[in-house]
């Protein structure tokens, strides 16, 4: 196992061959007519700008964020499928940016499982175990013990023992048989019933990884299946079986969920947590699930448009979000924002209501005196109150029952007050409390709960401890 490290890593698309794009100040009813402006040339696009990252030996490292902000493309650079711009990826102390990946020790398990239609289950596991030799395959590390016994040390939890008796007998190795005599006796035995095969070392220890490893993801009922006979939850586990047996540094994982239902994402979800703590792997996940990364992850990188914008533990990124993005995509459903006026030395106004705030906000609030700020507040934060000048009036448009709890969505402002469309809120109610579509309600904020971010940056501000 080992630690990965991203320096300064770019990626970029240069544009197609003769692509151009039209001026802003070009009459589109005239575009590709003959015209004196010269046509602009079609720029490169930044996929990925500036990521550092250090994921720790063992972490589960989860890569969270909206489509297209590049998180797949960044698990290809790592994983060697895609060629890097600029920046270098180090695998423990190997920079590895020119190696190919069969030589990267990185295992990939991909959206779509890319499991061999034509093979069985055991036939799958075992592919990457024989094209890289058997024995070496299975962790390379050899010790010999007394009786001629191979010990072979394949992952944490499972170690691997193949007998090899001194005398050649059917299904083993006999000793001094050079490889291109076995590799003969296995050929030439190939279509005779199965209990008169040679079977050769490499194998036999093969076999005894793939069993392992399916009884490890309890597939072993499966082994002699195609993958059409499966279903998407084991053929799931098929592919991740087939990453495991290989015994990588880095487990890679490109959202490997997505395809199922949500009963099952649930289930498959925790194996793979409780599996990667067994193995004690190295793993990237990516997602664009926040609920996903949040129940998985030791850390969690977020990223918008090809940047990080927060590397952080669950709970950090849910309680002190970096800035308005983070804050905005952790949590289900998203955290509120209203537009409020600061007053020195705790006020904050609304033209809906003024509430004065927690001493903790004085200094960090100090230079924003008499200037706009953006308010934060999540659903489950606010709750149904009684009028008063430090509540906000609101009437509810929408409510959404799921039995444990209830969401209505608010339009701010009493019955007859022109809205906006940032004057919507969504609140949190116990599912006991009744709310109808169009009651008039106050709501509270509860105070310690409150997040403010800088209008123009829309850096999260901190409150002084």
């Amino acid at each position: 196992m080992a630690q990965v490290v991203l320096e300064n890593v770019y990626k970029s698309f240069p544009p197609r061959r003769g692509e151009i794009v039209a001026s802003p100040a070009q009459n589109p009813l005239t575009f590709g007519k003959t015209s004196d402006v010269e046509p602009e040339r079609a720029e490169s696009v930044n996929v990925l700008r500036r990521i550092n990252l250090t994921i720790a030996d063992g972490e589960f490292m989860v890569l969270v964020g909206p489509s297209g902000c590049g998180k797949s493309t960044l698990l290809r650079l790592i994983a060697g499928l895609e060629a890097m711009t600029g920046g270098n990826i180090w695998l423990g102390d190997r920079l590895i940016n020119d190696l190919p990946p069969k030589e990267r020790d990185i295992a990939m398990v991909f959206q779509n499982y890319a499991l061999y239609p034509h093979m069985t289950v055991y036939d799958n596991i075992a592919f990457g175990l024989r094209r890289r030799g058997g024995a070496e395959a299975a962790g390379e590390q050899e010790e010999k013990l007394p009786g001629g016994a191979t010990a072979l040390d394949g992952f944490p939890g499972l170690k691997q023992v193949a007998w090899f008796p001194s005398k050649q007998t059917s299904g083993s190795r006999g000793a001094g048989i050079p490889n291109w005599a076995e590799n003969l006796l296995v050929g030439v035995t190939k279509q005779l019933p199965k209990g008169l095969r040679y079977v050769s070392a490499k194998e036999r220890v093969v076999d005894e990884q793939v069993r392992s490893v399916a009884q490890l993801l309890q597939i072993e009922t499966l082994l002699n299946r195609l993958p059409k006979q499966l279903s998407g939850g084991q053929r799931q586990r098929v592919a991740l079986g087939r990453a495991i047996a290989r015994n990588p540094q880095v487990f890679l994982m490109d959202e490997p969920l997505s395809n199922l239902d949500a009963k099952l994402r649930a289930e498959t979800r925790a194996q793979i947590v409780k599996l990667q703590r067994q193995l004690g792997t190295t793993t990237i996940y990516v997602t664009h699930d926040q609920t996903e990364a949040m129940t998985m992850g030791d850390r969690i990188a977020i990223m918008n448009q090809g940047q990080i914008q927060q590397v952080a533990s669950p709970l950090e990124l849910y309680n002190r979000p970096a800035n308005r993005f983070v804050a905005e995509f952790i949590g289900s459903p998203p955290m509120n924002f209203i537009s409020v006026e600061f007053h020195a030395p705790l006020l904050i106004t609304n033209s809906q209501f003024r509430l004065t705030l927690p001493e903790t906000w004085g200094t960090a609030l100090q230079k924003y005196d008499g200037q706009t700020l953006i308010l934060g507040i999540r659903p489950e934060h606010l709750s149904l109150g009684l009028p008063a000048t430090k509540n906000l009036p609101a009437q509810v448009d929408l409510v959404e029952n799921l039995g444990n709890d209830s969401f209505i969505t608010v339009r701010l402002g009493e019955h007859g007050q022109a809205t906006h469309k940032s004057n919507y809120l969504q609140v949190r109610v116990p599912p006991d409390r009744l709310v109808s579509i169009g009651e008039q309600i106050w709501l509270s904020l509860t105070q310690d709960k409150i997040h403010f971010f800088d209008p123009e940056t829309e850096l999260a501000i901190f409150p002084k401890n």
